[in-house]
Formats: C-alpha cells, structure tokens, sequence
C-alpha cells in the first residue's frame, strides 16, 4: 500500500493523495502535451501544448475533487461519516467510516458524484460555447471542451452497475431495500462488479493479442483488478462489521496483560519484563492509572546505547482515542481502527483504570470460524 499525504482540506474534508496519483499526474500531463492535444490540434508549438496539458490536468484535478465532495456532502447529511478523500492512481474516493446508515441515504450519495460529473461537464461545454461568443477559436476551446468530454465520460462510467462504482452502488443500495439486507446487497452488488471486471481483464487480453498494445491493455487489466480486489474487500468488510457489530470489545478482551511503570528504565524494561512476558506491547500505569503504552517496535527504534538512562515515559505513546477504548466500544469499529492505524492491538480501560487489551488475531479467528459455521449468518436490517 501507498504512504498517503494530506494535500490540504475542502469542505472539512481531508484530501489525501498517495505515490500512485503522482504516477498518474506525471502520465496525464505527458499524454496531454504529446499525443492527445497535438492530435486534435496540430500546428501548434510545444510550449503551447504543455501550457494546454497543464490546463487540462488542473481542470481534471478540480473535476474528480468535486465529484468526490459531492460524495462527502450527501453522505455526512445522511449521519455516514467520511474518513478522507483519496486521490489514487484510478482517480478518488471518498471513505467513509463503516457501513452507509440506511438504502435511500447511500443510493443519494452514489449518484451525487456522476450527477456531479455530469454538471462539470455541462458547464465546460457551455464556458467553450459562450468562450467563441466573444473569441475565436482556438486552444482555451480545446480545453474546454476536453474537460467537458472527460468529465461526461467518468459520469457514465461510474454509472456502470458494477460494485464499486457508483452505479453498483446505488444497485447496492436498491438491492439493501429490496431484500433488507445489506449483507445479501453487497454480494450481488459484487458479483456483478466481478463479472465487469474479468470482462475488463478479457479485454486487456483483445488488446494485446489482436491490436498488439501493451500498453493500452495494461491500463484496462490494472483497472479490471482493482474493480475485483474492491469488490472483494468490500464483501469481506460488509461481513466483518456486520458479525462484529452486536459484539463489544469485553468479550475479547485478555486481562493478563503486564502493565509497566513509567520510571522504569529501559534497560530494566528489557531484563525483567520483555525477557519474560514476550509482549509486544506493555501498558504503562501510574498510580492506579494508565497513562501509556510502550511497543516493542518503539523499544527497538531507540539508540541502545540510550537504554540505561532512558525512561519508559519518555518514550511512551500517551493515552488517547487511537490507542485505547472504554470495555464498551464496539468490536467492529475497533477491527476498523486497528486496521486503519495498522496496529496488532488496542488498550482497554474504563474511566482510567486499565483492564486489559483486545487483539486483532482473536477478532480474526471469531470472524473466520463464525463464518465457517453459518456463511449466510451476517444480516443488517434497513434503518
């Protein structure tokens, strides 16, 4: 997986952007400059032509940013709360935090990004025809009506009933209501994402062996793949919250958990705790009250040389939302946020006072032998 950086917030949401969009910015503006605006164009200088480009891929930037905004809008009106929006090698998404709310409320926010599109692209159409009123032709219009065209393109392809575009989404969501089970939606959903997307993959394979190009068949098989691989991660989720969401994290909890004092030195830490308890977390606790949690993984990262002097207090993650939860908190969102801070476990305390630790693998193996047991166990009724 990419490192993800924060580009800057709009609306209240973050936009994110990781290695993958930087491959594709690069590409585009190089497609643009040099195949696609001196075919449709030609004549001009080159410096025109990248002036065009860069024009076109701040145009498209601001195009896929408004689309998922549009997402985020619909779905934080409708209490489904939006993690960050991700731009990627494939264009964005905007993530939300578990499962949509209810049918009607995810069916508005999978349309609202191709209805989004649709007007983006309008308006481009319409600044190129009112542009020739008072200009003549010329490469402002080409832009323009690029944008315009692309902008419709991406409407109508995300409004294939393929999950996880749009249009598979909003299938979802009829399906949900249909059947009152998202569980069920999701598959069919899915099912119908997979088939669109071997079909994606078979034409990769046309491409190569009968128009003899790599490349072209490269993107559309890449593309394919992350329709699967979506598809399938979205099943599995749907699944896990679902299983999980009746469950609290007390049920998981291992209380044999050797907490630490934060005046230990390191060296000591070492020699009496991590040589004896093999943990690879150790709870740090003053006075009756957790204060910290110290990783094995942190230990090491610290200049041994600096172990006999150094405290665990000084090199503790302090207590706080990312790390520790009340007995109460619910297993499925702390699956979610173990995942998302990609961390093997989460500290358990109630008001203070620390009580033991829930674990990724335990929530794993419930997941798969409740899943081995009754397959078609997991159901989410409609709100």
């Amino acid at each position: 997986m990419f490192r993800r950086a924060t580009l800057f917030h709009f609306f209240g949401f973050p936009v994110k952007a990781d290695a993958s969009w930087l491959f594709l910015t690069v590409l585009l503006m190089w497609m643009l400059a040099t195949k696609i605006f001196p075919a449709s164009m030609p004549g001009l200088d080159q410096q025109t032509y990248q002036i065009m480009g860069f024009a076109a891929l701040v145009g498209i930037f601001v195009s896929i940013i408004a689309h998922e905004v549009a997402h985020a809008v619909i779905a934080e009106y409708y209490h489904m709360p939006i993690e960050s929006i991700t731009l990627f090698i494939f264009g964005g998404v905007a993530e939300m935090r578990g499962d949509p709310s209810h049918p009607k409320g995810e069916f508005l926010m999978a349309i609202a990004g191709p209805v989004m599109s649709a007007l983006m692209g309008l308006f481009f159409w319409a600044a190129a025809e009112l542009y020739q009123l008072y200009f003549p032709p010329g490469p402002t219009v080409e832009v323009l009506v690029y944008l315009g065209n692309i902008n419709l393109l991406i409407a109508a392809f995300n409004m294939v009933p393929a999950f996880p575009l749009d249009g598979g989404r909003a299938l979802r969501a009829v399906t949900w209501k249909m059947k009152n089970n998202l569980v069920l939606a999701t598959r069919i959903a899915s099912s119908l994402g997979a088939a669109f997307a071997y079909g994606l993959m078979a034409y990769a394979c046309y491409k190569i062996v009968w128009w003899n190009q790599p490349g072209a068949a490269f993107w559309w098989g890449m593309l394919g793949y992350f329709v699967l691989a979506a598809g399938s991660y979205a099943v599995r989720q749907t699944e896990n919250r679902s299983l999980l969401g009746a469950e609290t994290v007390s049920r998981f909890m291992h209380d044999q958990i050797v907490p630490v004092s934060p005046d230990l030195v390191l060296n000591d830490l070492v020699e009496k705790f991590v040589s004896k308890h093999y943990q690879r977390l150790y709870p740090v606790v003053d006075k009756g009250h957790l204060v910290g949690v110290i990783t094995l993984q942190a230990l090491l990262s610290m200049d041994r040389t600096k172990w006999h002097w150094l405290h665990v207090s000084s090199v503790m993650e302090p207590v706080t939302a990312l790390n520790t939860v009340a007995p109460s908190f619910n297993a499925a969102e702390a699956l979610d946020l173990m995942q998302r801070q990609q961390r093997d476990q989460l500290l358990i305390a109630d008001n203070g006072r620390f009580l033991g630790a829930v674990a990724l693998r335990d929530l794993a193996a419930f997941l798969s032998i409740t899943k081995k047991i009754d397959y078609n166990k997991p159901v989410i009724h409609s709100k």
